[in-house]
C-alpha cells in the first residue's frame, strides 16, 4: 500500500550487535540542573502534584522552529485528547479532572529546561512529558531528576538520551521513562536497504555536531558497528555544524572514497542543501537512508528538480502499520483519515512522529491509574516500570528494555517515489522488525539525471 505524502523478511540475527552499555561522551548532565524551589530534592516524590481532584500533566514540544515538522500534528492531536479526558479519569472509584499544560520550546534546548522547570515550579505538575529529539527531551529529563517528577518521553534516540544526557550503567534514570527505537533502529535496519542495490558497500555518513551525532558517531555504541557487522565500511567525512550552508568539502570527501550509500541524521533544511549540492557537483550514490530530514512529508517535494525521487528512510509508523489506540481502537489509517479530514489538518499532510505523541498520552493514562494516587509522583514513576500496552504508536513495553526506563519500537524502511498524478508518497521497501507489515516492492536504486 502506498503511504501517501500529498502524504520474503530475511534472516538477520547476524546483524544484531549487543546493546553495549559503555556511556559515550555527556552532552547535557542533570549535575548542572539545580532543583526547582529551595527545600532541595524530594526523593519521596510529593514534590509533584498537589492534593486535589484535578490531575496537571505538562507537555513540551518543539511547536516552532527547525523542528516543529515533530510536532505539526500536535493541534489536532491535543484536541483529540482533550476530548479523551474530558470527563476525567477515574482511579480507584476517585474522579480526576485532567488539566494539560502544552508548551512550545522553540526547539531551544535552554528554553526546553527553562520550561520543565517552571511546570514543576510554578504549576506543580503531577507528571511532565517531552517529546521530539534529544534537544528537548534530555533538559526536560534532567529538570524531572533533579526535583524527582515522574517524567514521559518519546521521538529520540534511546542512546542519545542516556548517554547523551549523563547517563550510564552506574548512574540510570530515576524518575523518567522513554520510548522510541534507537541507534541500532538505524544500524540494523538501513543494511537491509543496502543489500536491495549492488554497491561497493561504502557508506558516507552525515553526522552534525550536535546530541544526535555525538550518538551516532560514537565508537562503541554509535552506528558503525552496526554497518561493519553487515559488511560496509563507514566514510566520516567529521561532524558539520547544524545550518552549514557550503557541504563542497564532505562532498569532495565522499567522491574520492567512492561513496556509493549515504546515510545519516540531519536536519531537513540541511539535507535538502547538501543533495541539492550533490547533485550540482556530480556526486551521484546508488543508494540513500536518511534518519530525520525524511521522517517529514514536506522535506522531498522541497528538494529541487524532483531529486527526492529514491529517497529511503527507517520508519517506524504508517497507515499499514498494525496498531490499535488503547484509547478507542483507532488504526493508524483510521486516525490519517480523521486527521486530514479535520480543521486542523487543513492543509497539512499526517507524519509518523505525531501518534507517538499521542502515544504519551495513552502510556500517561495507564501510569496515573496503576499508581491508584496520581499524586503520589513515587507511585506513579513506579507504575510505567510494568507497563507492556500497544498505542496508536506501536506497543510500548517498559518490562523488557535494553536500558532501565527505556522501551524500544521496531523500524522498517520506506522508500519516496513521485506518483502519477505529481504528488509524493513512500512504501514500504523492508518490514524490517516490524511484525505482519506487508511490503510493497523491493528499494529502487537512485536515478539520476
Amino acid at each position: 500500500m502506498n503511504h501517501l505524502a500529498a502524504d520474503g523478511r530475511r534472516p538477520r540475527g547476524a546483524r544484531r550487535l549487543a546493546l553495549a552499555a559503555i556511556p559515550a561522551a555527556a552532552v547535557l548532565t542533570i549535575a548542572a540542573c539545580t532543583p526547582a524551589g529551595t527545600g532541595g530534592t524530594d526523593t519521596s516524590g510529593s514534590a509533584s502534584g498537589s492534593a486535589t481532584d484535578t490531575i496537571k500533566i505538562g507537555y513540551i514540544a518543539p511547536a516552532t522552529g527547525v523542528l516543529a515538522g515533530f510536532t505539526d500534528g500536535d493541534p489536532y492531536m491535543l484536541s483529540y485528547v482533550r476530548q479523551q479526558f474530558a470527563d476525567g479519569i477515574t482511579i480507584d472509584g476517585k474522579t480526576y479532572q485532567v488539566e494539560i499544560l502544552d508548551r512550545d520550546s522553540g526547539s531551544d534546548a535552554a528554553k526546553a529546561g527553562e520550561l520543565a522547570q517552571d511546570l514543576i515550579t510554578n504549576e506543580h505538575v503531577d507528571l511532565l512529558m517531552a517529546t521530539s529529539t534529544p534537544d528537548t527531551v534530555n533538559p526536560v529529563i534532567a529538570q524531572c531528576e533533579a526535583n524527582a517528577v515522574p517524567c514521559l518521553t518519546a521521538n529520540a534516540p534511546w542512546q542519545a538520551v542516556i548517554f547523551g544526557a549523563g547517563f550510564g550503567p552506574d548512574n540510570p534514570m530515576k524518575w523518567s521513562h522513554h520510548f522510541f527505537f534507537g541507534i541500532e533502529g538505524f544500524g540494523n535496519i538501513d543494511p537491509l536497504a543496502w543489500d536491495q542495490v549492488e554497491t561497493n558497500k561504502k557508506v558516507g555518513v552525515l553526522w552534525p555536531n550536535d546530541s544526535d551525532g555525538g550518538a551516532f558517531r560514537d565508537p562503541t555504541t554509535g552506528y558503525t558497528p552496526y554497518a561493519e557487522a553487515a559488511g560496509y565500511t563507514i566514510v566520516d567525512p567529521g561532524a558539520y555544524e547544524d545550518g552549514t550552508q557550503d557541504f563542497t568539502s564532505i562532498i569532495q570527501t565522499f567522491k574520492d572514497n567512492d561513496v556509493q550509500i549515504i546515510s545519516g541524521i540531519p536536519l531537513p533544511a540541511d539535507f535538502v542543501t547538501f543533495w541539492t549540492q550533490a547533485a550540482q557537483q556530480g556526486f551521484q550514490p546508488k543508494v540513500a537512508t536518511i534518519g530525520k530530514a525524511l521522517f517529514f512529508p514536506t522535506t522531498v517535494p522541497s528538494i529541487p528538480d524532483d531529486l527526492g525521487q529514491g529517497l529511503a528512510f527507517a520508519t517506524w509508523w504508517g497507515p499499514t502499520f498494525p496498531y490499535t489506540s488503547s484509547f478507542d481502537n483507532l488504526t493508524p489509517q483510521q486516525w490519517i483519515d480523521n486527521f486530514q479530514a479535520s480543521p486542523e489538518g487543513q492543509g497539512l499532510v499526517w507524519n509518523q512522529a505525531t501518534p507517538l505523541n499521542l502515544s504519551l498520552f495513552e502510556v500517561a493514562k495507564a501510569g496515573l491509574e496503576a499508581a491508584g494516587d496520581p499524586h503520589d509522583g513515587a507511585a506513579v514513576n513506579a507504575a510505567f516500570d510494568s507497563i507492556n500496552m500497544m498505542t496508536l504508536g506501536g506497543q510500548i513495553d517498559f518490562t523488557s528494555g535494553p536500558f532501565p526506563g527505556i522501551a524500544t519500537i521496531p523500524t522498517a524502511i520506506g522508500q519516496w517515489q513521485l506518483a502519477d498524478d505529481g504528488s509524493w508518497e513512500w512504501v514500504v521497501v523492508d518490514a524490517g522488525d516490524v511484525p505482519d507489515l506487508p511490503v510493497d516492492r523491493s528499494l529502487q536504486e537512485l536515478i539520476w539525471k
